[in-house]
């Protein structure tokens, strides 16, 4: 997820643990050093992990490195209470060159701060497509939820206004101002929110102002965690239900083809529309086929093709259903595939991160890329340049299973 989204998080749990302090300890007074204390190592610890980029800074080739090492080794379980202790060693500094002694509370309340920031990010970052690979060096396999989209304004208009009622600071509330009209800008001008959903979202940040205005704090942060009950589980059930109707429908409608992999993402703010990548493979297994579209639950109402109309692909290149238009299919040999896998030691490293891997020749250069994150005249941030003889192979490789191991090695 996107780091306001990691930060507004780490502010709600922030914020959960000064009531549970108010309530289990009625007579601790909180001053503005624990509250300060507690946002901060909450905000510090939600998007700690994202430091990962720095390294990458200073290896090559830089592309794939970022690849590889963003939500790499930061983003594993056996990491986090390291990272929460570097956070915790850096307040005792602080403590001690300011000489301000930190109360039980406070060092309790920190501790369990920075340690569950950690692993909340790690769990965010888990819900959509890009993945994250939590249980290395025990297992070191990538996990993807595939429901949720890695700006998610729902969550946005759900946190700010509990944020503007957590804090009577000018300075605070004057930036979570600037981002609730910005997020509102947003999603009526971006083009890529229908005007309903735009309209709906921001009238949904609206009732939570007004109701929160109204309400003790408390209530505030029950309804704040209801309502990402409810978000979550919106994408999550949309997720799930998509999923296995594609493959009901691919076992009636082709039974010969394996469905290798279902990839979804909805779009922003959108839980009626749904970006789909499918990787399938043919009963001989010499080929797989990968195809990307839009799917709409809600057909009736809302079509595919208005769907389409938000993003920059509008051509139809496969047979559909009403639900669903396919804006691209692309078939390719599994032993060119293995090829590339085993001779070129640049591409077996991106295929350490690439879910669904093409590939095509411009100008006699080979280009390796991933179509998940393939978006027509904007790019495609994973596509790299495939040298026939790398020299040197890159280094500093971790150790991530390749997504696509069923394609590149043969089945026992």
């Amino acid at each position: 997820m996107d780091n306001i989204t990691h930060s507004l998080v780490g502010i709600l749990t922030a914020e959960s643990a000064l009531e549970v302090l108010r309530i289990r300890q009625p007579n601790t007074v909180l001053t503005r050093k624990t509250r300060i204390a507690f946002w901060l190592s909450a905000l510090l610890a939600n998007n700690f992990c994202d430091l990962d980029f720095i390294p990458t800074l200073f290896l090559e080739p830089k592309r794939l490195q970022y690849l590889l090492h963003h939500r790499g080794h930061t983003h594993t379980l056996l990491l986090a209470p390291l990272q929460a202790l570097i956070i915790l060693l850096g307040f005792w500094g602080w403590g001690q060159w300011k000489k301000t002694p930190w109360e039980k509370h406070e060092k309790v309340g920190v501790s369990v701060l920075t340690l569950l920031g950690v692993v909340l990010h790690l769990f965010l970052d888990f819900l959509n497509q890009y993945g994250v690979h939590p249980f290395w060096p025990f297992y070191n396999g990538w996990f993807y939820a595939d429901m949720m989209f890695i700006v998610e304004p729902w969550i946005w208009l759900t946190l700010l206004p509990l944020l503007w009622f957590s804090t009577r600071h000018r300075w605070v509330r004057a930036s979570v101002g600037g981002l609730l009209i910005s997020a509102c800008a947003l999603l009526a001008l971006s083009g890529f929110v229908p005007k309903t959903m735009a309209v709906l979202v921001t009238l949904w940040g609206a009732g939570l102002m007004l109701v929160f205005a109204y309400v003790s704090h408390r209530f505030r942060l029950s309804i704040a965690y209801f309502m990402l009950g409810v978000v979550g589980l919106i994408f999550g059930l949309e997720s799930y239900g998509l999923k296995k109707e594609i493959l009901n429908r691919f076992k009636l409608e082709e039974p010969s083809v394996t469905v290798n992999d279902i990839i979804l993402s909805p779009f922003p703010s959108n839980p009626i529309c749904w970006q789909v990548v499918t990787v399938e493979t043919f009963s001989k297994r010499e080929f797989f086929r990968l195809r990307k579209g839009v799917i709409s639950l809600f057909s009736n109402w809302y079509s595919p093709s208005d769907c389409l109309s938000w993003i920059s692909s509008q051509t139809q290149v496969a047979p559909t259903h009403p639900q669903v238009i396919w804006t691209s299919q692309m078939k390719f040999s599994r032993k060119k595939l293995k090829k590339i896998y085993e001779e070129n030691c640049l591409a077996a490293a991106q295929l350490r991160f690439v879910r669904a891997p093409f590939w095509y020749e411009k100008d006699g250069k080979l280009f390796l890329a991933d179509l998940r994150f393939e978006t027509g005249t904007r790019g495609n941030f994973s596509r790299l340049e495939i040298p026939s003889h790398p020299n040197p192979c890159p280094r500093w490789i971790p150790p991530w299973s390749e997504p696509r191991a069923d394609l590149l090695k043969d089945e026992k």
